[in-house]
């Protein structure tokens, strides 16, 4: 199939371990500060594990790799009659890395643990970003319709006709996205959701929404 396969394929680990460090990142920033057990227990709550692909050990793996990558910063404190625990904090870097992630993971295609992260994170964005980031997920869709439509227009000789059904597949979830897309845009634009840069964003979290650590 070269080029349609080449473009229409998935992402296979790496797109998993982004959407764990984005979505561990935000679980730190939003708790205030939080021990790893916590985080955990958030991430099963929302159901990541179902809709972001996530494994318990890897939220672990991902925490302390953020630390030592100096996205999150470590405090040891003594255990409840046990051995010491460690608490995460959110340096800045790690606050910028998160919102980049976000960014990323709205205008890639083909990775749907990543999209899920981004979406899960969405409000981290200030509104015009998170604008800008779905209309560029949405040229980048309807490009990928283009090169779908000329290929199964004019499809290569060797190419087995079941295989060109996974093609037609490949298309109707791309067009069925790309009006996701288009009304995700249309709902930031009309004011859906508070952003970053708007009254009870996210990116201030209140002492309300911190974890008890």
């Amino acid at each position: 199939m070269g080029k349609l396969a080449i473009e229409t394929r998935g992402l296979s680990g790496g797109g998993r371990m982004s959407a764990t460090k984005l979505l561990v990142l935000g679980i730190v920033h939003l708790s205030g500060g939080a021990h790893g057990y916590q985080v955990r227990s958030e991430l099963q709550s929302w159901g990541a594990e179902s809709w972001a692909k996530i494994k318990p050990g890897s939220i672990y793996h991902a925490l302390k790799k953020a630390a030592a990558d100096g996205l999150l910063t470590e405090h040891a404190e003594p255990g409840n009659s046990g051995p010491e625990r460690v608490l995460y904090r959110a340096t800045a870097r790690g606050r910028d890395e998160m919102v980049e992630l976000v960014r990323d993971g709205l205008r890639r295609t083909h990775d749907p643990d990543m999209l899920n992260a981004s979406i899960a994170m969405l409000p981290m964005l200030t509104r015009t970003d998170a604008i800008a980031q779905v209309n560029e997920r949405v040229a980048r869709l309807e490009a990928e319709l283009v090169v779908q439509a000329e290929w199964r227009e004019h499809p290569n000789r060797d190419t087995p006709e079941h295989v060109r059904d996974q093609a037609e597949l490949w298309a109707g979830q791309a067009r069925t996205e790309l009006e996701w897309a288009k009304s995700l845009s249309k709902r930031l634009s009309e004011g859906a959701y508070a952003m970053a840069d708007d009254p009870g964003s996210w990116r201030t979290v209140p002492d309300h929404l911190k974890m008890r650590v």
